[in-house]
């Protein structure tokens, strides 16, 4: 094996059991299937070693590239995976791998000169500590950097355009137990334990994705894109009988979501007017800014595209799940 097909080796042993490589290739690409709540999804991965920054910025910044005079050409039929691999550092300890994932649609226009995919520093440290971290760059580009087993929730979020729900990866890292000093990646939780907790992730990222392309990635309520919206669920997923589907999310701004998953904001599930809170009304009365929040707030929810719109009954089951929050509601009539 070369250095470069070792490392995709070692990357497909910690990724877990969702990761088979197909054909190491000269590991640039190697060819792989990814497996992820029921879906397989055939992949040509390329990936390097993360090193230092070599523009003097190692105190902040690394890097990692392409192989000299070759290109990171796409494979019809497979998804373009770009990743850099931080597991050795001149300057810092690296207790556990972290990957890093860059967008390979930007580095496939056929050059073979070198390029490097600059990283934060900070962003791989806070990966390490927490599993999960993120950064959009000034060139508007995402990187997600993660800890290995979370590699399909990388992949798909990056597929569906969207942004998994860092609370919810916490909770599944900590749960599975991937930072405990006690776990490493020869002692890793049971094969299938893994494997539903990381198909989980995968289909919130998929229902998310569904949800922000049924509403034109704009908030349902205000109206707001700029990529800061969010798929959210209406009954929760954490309820009983609750389903995946677009007719049971809605797409939101951060301060809808917010105010969504607070029992601030709710929408009528017979003609789907947007109604507020008595605390929150209460606050517009002497808070200019919170007069602004419910002023910018359509009086009716958008519509979703043909066939996607929310199920009336979807709110009527959070309303009766969540009976004690929404108490207020009772005082709008449909």
């Amino acid at each position: 094996m070369s250095e470069r097909t070792d490392l995709v080796a070692r990357l497909a042993t910690w990724a877990g059991p969702s990761l088979e490589i197909d054909d190491f290739g000269n590991g640039w690409p190697s060819l792989a299937t990814l497996g992820a709540d029921g879906e397989i999804i055939p992949l040509a991965l390329f990936v390097s070693t993360v090193t230092g920054s070599h523009r003097n910025r190692d105190s902040v910044e690394r890097r990692f590239q392409n192989p000299s005079n070759v290109v990171l050409q796409s494979i019809e039929g497979r998804e373009s995976v770009l990743l850099g691999v931080w597991d050795d550092d001149k300057f810092e300890e690296v207790a556990r791998p972290v990957v890093a994932m860059a967008e390979a649609h930007r580095r496939d226009d056929g050059r073979t000169t070198r390029w490097s995919v600059f990283l934060l520093l900070s962003a791989l440290l806070e990966a390490q500590e927490t599993g999960w971290a993120s950064d959009v760059t000034d060139s508007a580009e995402t990187i997600r950097y993660f800890h290995p087993v979370m590699l399909p929730v990388a992949i798909t979020a990056s597929m569906n355009r969207t942004e998994p729900n860092e609370k919810s990866i916490y909770r599944s890292i900590s749960s599975l137990g991937l930072l405990d000093a006690a776990t490493d990646f020869g002692n890793l939780p049971s094969t299938e334990r893994v494997r539903r907790t990381v198909n989980s992730l995968v289909r919130d990222s998929k229902f998310s994705g569904a949800v922000l392309d049924a509403y034109g990635r704009c908030c349902a309520m205000c109206g707001l894109s700029l990529g800061l919206v969010q798929g959210a669920h209406i009954y929760p997923a954490s309820a009983p009988g609750s389903r995946d589907g677009t007719f049971n999310g809605l797409a939101l701004c951060a301060n809808h979501h917010l105010a969504f998953d607070r029992y601030l904001v709710a929408v009528l599930p017979d003609n789907m007017k947007i109604v507020f809170g008595p605390t929150v009304l209460e606050h517009a009365e002497v808070d200019p800014a919170t007069r602004r929040f419910v002023e910018n707030t359509f009086a009716q929810l958008e519509p979703a595209a043909p066939g996607h719109a929310p199920d009336p009954e979807a709110f009527r089951e959070r309303y009766g799940y969540f009976q004690e929050q929404y108490a207020w509601i009772d005082s709008y009539e449909s």
